[in-house]
């Protein structure tokens, strides 16, 4: 298995309030797959990310928005 590959389940847990989104970031409800999802830059171009809840999303595109500052 490839693990190099980011997912959800690689994020810690949601303990504090999620920081806000960048109005320049993309989110939307998917009523198909009942997830949430946001289009977020990255070094390698635009990444789609998928989560779970408002709340995950919020925290895994600050995460992906840190990351690719680096």
């Amino acid at each position: 298995m490839n693990r190099s590959v980011d997912t959800v389940l690689d994020l810690p847990p949601v303990r504090d309030a999620p920081p806000s989104i960048p109005a320049a970031i993309t989110t939307w409800w998917g009523q198909a797959t009942k997830m949430w999802w946001a289009l977020v830059p990255s070094r390698y171009g635009p990444r789609l990310v998928e989560a779970p809840s408002a709340e995950a999303l919020a925290v895994a595109v600050d995460w992906y928005l840190r990351r690719a500052a680096v």
